[in-house]
């Protein structure tokens, strides 16, 4: 079921009005996320700036007869170039570096070489298999970084949404690569927390009909690292808290900077005039705030 060109275009944001109210609400009106997110494929993935170059569907490991790759995107300028694994969104069961090919040359374009992870999702691949395949690529980019014209000790891990969750997971087990930065954009910091706001999503707010975790597990971990990163962030690096205003999970990332700011971790929070997801809406004020937020704190760290 495609959408294109079917729905009002809000004024003020130059958004499809659908897809803005699903941003606001998470909520897909009786068709399915899949179906609803790929019918603004267009709009969220319009041309953006150009890399210096694309290198799709690289290898970076197998797992069980099945191939991990990234999309790298490589910057103009003279190379060393301050490096960047980004896990996209999806809630877990959706989204690939196809989703988020403009948000791929956004980061780009800010200098930055960007490996978007395409890690196993669920429910064929449930937790923990996205978050080990994040965390054995967070050690292959700072090994083959250089490569690429990437400087692996400028090193960050980032993402959106359940992306943000995989990389605040990533440095909440304490293992791997040293990391200059998280970027970490709208995301989930504790999996059980969020579930109720994500029933569209990921298929329910109970054990038994979420397709994220095994159900044994859903009841069993509810106090692990990998699901509940924001309780164990005291050895995170300096961080970036974005969220928007407009955001039902807006309260995961007040959450995490509040425990950021317990533990006494550097961070920046900024807050846009925003949903949900609004690094993929080009056209929003809030595209802006984001991307600039995320120059100036690669910049800076």
């Amino acid at each position: 079921m495609s959408r294109e060109g079917s729905d009002a275009v809000d004024p003020a944001t130059g958004v499809p009005a659908a897809l803005l109210d699903f941003d606001r609400t998470l909520r897909t009106g009786g068709v399915t996320a899949l179906e609803l997110l790929g019918g603004y494929d267009a709009y969220t993935n319009q041309p953006g700036p150009v890399p210096a170059e694309v290198l799709r569907g690289v290898p970076v490991r197998e797992v069980a007869g099945w191939r991990v790759t990234a999309d790298v995107y490589v910057p103009h300028g003279e190379p060393p170039h301050p490096t960047v694994l980004w896990l996209h969104g999806g809630a877990w069961v959706m989204g690939a570096p196809a989703t988020h090919r403009r948000l791929a040359e956004d980061l780009c374009a800010l200098g930055l070489l960007t490996f978007v992870l395409d890690y196993r999702r669920a429910p064929k691949h449930r937790f923990p298999a996205g978050l080990d395949d994040a965390r054995a690529a967070l050690a292959w980019v700072a090994d083959q970084a250089g490569g690429y014209g990437g400087d692996a000790t400028r090193l960050f891990i980032g993402g959106d949404s359940a992306g943000g969750n995989l990389a605040a997971a990533v440095l909440a087990t304490g293992v791997g690569p040293d990391v200059r930065g998280a970027i970490l954009a709208y995301g989930i910091y504790d999996v059980h927390r969020a579930l109720p706001a994500l029933v569209d999503l990921v298929g329910g707010p109970d054990p038994d009909s979420q397709l994220y975790l095994e159900p044994d597990d859903a009841r069993a971990l509810v106090n692990d690292p990998r699901l509940h990163p924001d309780r164990y962030c005291a050895g995170f690096p300096r961080a970036l808290v974005l969220s928007g205003a407009e955001d039902p999970l807006h309260a995961e990332s007040e959450a995490l900077v509040s425990s950021l700011t317990a533990a006494e971790v550097p961070h920046t929070f900024v807050v846009a005039d925003a949903p949900h997801g609004f690094l993929q809406l080009p056209t929003h004020p809030g595209h802006a705030v984001g991307l600039r937020a995320i120059e100036q704190f690669v910049t800076a760290a």
